[in-house]
């Protein structure tokens, strides 16, 4: 890959993104528009279709973030998707780690450590943890998760997809979408606008999970209810 192959596959990720966002969308207001009817049935579809979405979304921007121009070398690139093929987290944690190589020292010898503590944290918990689910979801097992052999019934991953819901999708979602935004400071400016922005998003997607943890689907159909009758008066 050179460099013009790696423009035109930012800008094919990039429109990839937008339409993919455009069924998310779609998806979300059909899921609000059923639960508020409460019609669990279709909720309960749309939101499988809306966690494969969510697939295709975070793969998209993975792969739009690491082929970011003026971003990684190209060798660094194939580094990246080398280890995501095998694993999509050792491709994220392999990003962070040639980010931060960009950064310059600063007198804080703690400064690198910190960030690295507080990214980390992220992408276990945002992109580690759905993982293994996505790639359920992803090969037909909507229902019932066999194990890694295919011979036999994973009950604590059939309880985990049987538990997904439009409040879980949109909370890993703004958590994927915050984790983009720093490693793209990182990698496109890292002495600039990484130094700048990267405390502000970590803090930023922290609030929001922090605020977001709590919530449940009974929860947001209930808002949604709420809403819709007031809109009636």
């Amino acid at each position: 890959m050179n460099r013009e192959e790696q423009l035109n596959i930012f800008k094919a990720q990039t429109e990839n993104v937008r339409e993919i966002e455009k069924a998310w969308k779609h998806l979300q207001r059909t899921i609000n528009r059923e639960l508020v009817c409460d019609n669990p049935t279709s909720a309960t579809l749309h939101t499988k279709l809306l966690a494969l979405v969510f697939c295709a979304w975070s793969e998209a921007s993975f792969s739009k973030l690491i082929h970011t121009p003026h971003g990684l070398e190209l060798d660094e690139i194939q580094q990246i998707k080398a280890l995501a093929k095998k694993n999509i987290v050792d491709g994220w944690f392999k990003c962070l780690e040639l980010g931060l190589r960009r950064v310059s020292k600063t007198p804080k010898s703690s400064y690198i450590p910190n960030i690295k503590q507080a990214v980390e944290r992220i992408i276990k918990n945002y992109v580690q943890e759905p993982r293994v689910w996505r790639n359920k979801i992803a090969h037909g097992q909507w229902k019932i998760s066999l194990n890694r052999e295919n011979d036999n019934i994973n009950d604590n991953l059939t309880n985990k997809i049987s538990e997904i819901n439009v409040v879980t999708l949109v909370i890993w979602k703004e958590a994927h979408q915050g984790l983009s935004n720093i490693i793209e400071a990182l990698i496109e400016s890292p002495d600039k606008a990484f130094h700048r922005d990267y405390w502000e998003e970590i803090v930023k997607v922290d609030e929001h999970l922090n605020k977001t943890k709590s919530w449940t689907l009974d929860e947001k159909v209930k808002k949604l209810k709420e809403k819709k009758l007031l809109h009636k008066t």
